[in-house]
């Protein structure tokens, strides 16, 4: 009888331990899949991603916006020819060239000499076109463009000082202080003068033959 009741203690223990293994290893599974990396790493992202950010998570934030130095022109610079926009209005139609705001012999009658060599260049709403003589004497033509060139603008950048000129474009006047003829035509818009690369001061009415090129520039425009 003695044999006999050992063997059945003896079973009775390896079932309980065996019992014992299977719960371990139950709750062992249950406390593992509970803290699963890979849902922390999920959570993680979902705190601390910016609501605003959209589909693109974290990333969407940190992505730099356009800075008021760059945008004028997104795609170019603003002083650059035939690109310029207005915020009011429609784009700026392209900046003509300079031998179709006067010819060159018509600003060397302006001149009274040859042309020796044009410049052109472009800054905001403007083309300027310079015709230059051999002794640096030049004749200078500023075409304005888009909303530059309206009516509103040629009627609010006009001085105390400023003389009427007759003849010239549906408006005209005479800026002692710049020594530049202001025309307004119709769509177009432009300012010209005679000027030394010493300087001279400018004369109280403009020279004839400044009024002549201005009249031949309004002509072309």
């Amino acid at each position: 009888m003695a044999p006999r009741s050992r063997r059945g203690r003896a079973s009775a223990l390896l079932l309980l331990a065996g019992l014992l293994l299977v719960a371990v290893l139950g709750l062992a599974w249950f406390v593992v899949a509970g803290d699963d990396p890979a849902d922390q790493v999920v959570g993680a992202s979902a705190t601390t991603a910016d609501p605003a950010a959209g589909p693109g998570g974290a990333a969407a934030t940190t992505a730099p916006g356009p800075t008021t130095a760059e945008g004028a022109e997104g795609a170019g610079d603003p002083a650059a020819g035939g690109g310029d926009t207005d915020a009011s209005g429609p784009p700026a139609p392209p900046a003509p060239a300079c031998q179709r705001v006067i010819s060159d012999g018509e600003a060397a009658a302006a001149l009274g000499a040859a042309v020796a060599r044009t410049e052109s260049r472009d800054g905001f709403l403007v083309r300027s076109c310079t015709f230059w003589t051999s002794n640096d004497r030049y004749l200078l033509v500023q075409v304005s463009r888009g909303v530059a060139a309206s009516r509103d603008q040629y009627e609010l950048s006009r001085l105390p000082a400023d003389k009427p000129v007759s003849g010239i474009g549906q408006a005209a006047r005479w800026t002692r202080d710049t020594g530049l003829l202001d025309v307004f035509d119709g769509a177009a818009r432009f300012q010209v003068g005679l000027f030394t690369a010493a300087g001279a001061p400018a004369a109280a009415e403009p020279p004839p033959r400044l009024e002549a090129a201005a009249r031949a520039i309004a002509a072309r425009l």
